[in-house]
């Protein structure tokens, strides 16, 4: 009998082992940062090209030897993934040849908060079947936020997110959850606010907020951006993140640590 349950035990470890998805492929550049913390390389079919940039590397450096896709569907079909992770922003046009793959496909809702930080990650890790590092993902996220939270400062600066042409990210998404995690207080209080420069030095902010996602890419927002008003009014009170494209991932907790440090910092 005990080779009887010997064999049943190998058999559904077996059937487990070839669930576990080997050929994951990554549509957007939030699931190619998910996926890059769960799984080695060698389950990963591809990831998006936006995952080769140095902003992207600085944090998951082995996407550099990865294979990448545009998101077209040639590319799915050739990379024949067993796997697919994508977002809820899906072109319509590109579902139905999702389905036709024969691949399991995973839309990834946007995580604007912690709390839903949380969530998606335990939503790839069951996908990926590595639930065990998802949690541990998650453990790490949540001592950093127990160390932000020991370091708020007594007064709460006020801060505008600057840098993206005139955009100014509000209440209710992530850069204000990591403001608020921070103990800084974001200038925009709706959901977000297209200011031109007047606008932005009469509103006063404390401290000007530039995410680097797309850093030293010349563009003409810079003459917004690095507007000679702007650099002579909030010299030593400009700070530069990680925004990591706007992706909430565990990552998003040490980022805000290092944007407390470098506010805690100034003058």
């Amino acid at each position: 009998m005990k080779w009887i349950a010997a064999a049943v035990l190998f058999a559904m470890t077996g059937q487990a082992a070839a669930a576990t998805p080997q050929r994951i492929m990554s549509l957007k550049v939030c699931t190619d940062a998910l996926l890059l913390d769960l799984v080695p390389p060698s389950r990963i079919a591809s990831i998006t090209f936006l995952s080769r940039e140095k902003t992207a590397l600085k944090y998951w450096p082995r996407a550099a030897d990865i294979a990448v896709n545009h998101n077209s569907a040639e590319e799915i079909l050739a990379a024949r993934p067993d796997l697919i992770l994508t977002d809820s922003f899906t072109a319509p046009s590109l579902r139905p040849l999702l389905a036709k793959t024969g691949a399991k496909v995973v839309e990834v809702p946007p995580a604007e908060t912690f709390d839903q930080i949380r969530a998606v990650t335990r939503l790839v890790a069951k996908a990926v079947g590595e639930e065990a590092r998802g949690e541990a993902l998650i453990a790490q996220m949540d001592a950093d936020l127990r160390v932000v939270a020991a370091h708020r400062p007594k007064r709460i600066l006020t801060v505008a997110g600057w840098g993206g042409g005139g955009y100014v990210p509000g209440t209710g998404g992530l850069f204000d959850a990591m403001l608020t995690a921070a103990g800084a207080r974001n200038i925009e209080r709706g959901p977000f606010g297209y200011y031109d420069v007047e606008t932005l030095i009469a509103r006063n902010p404390d401290a000007l907020v530039y995410g680097d996602s797309y850093g030293g890419s010349a563009s003409l927002r810079d003459d917004q951006n690095l507007h000679p008003a702007l650099m002579r009014r909030y010299a030593g009170r400009r700070v530069s993140y990680n925004s990591l494209y706007g992706c909430g991932v565990p990552q998003t907790a040490r980022v805000t640590r290092q944007l407390q440090d470098a506010l805690l910092r100034l003058p």
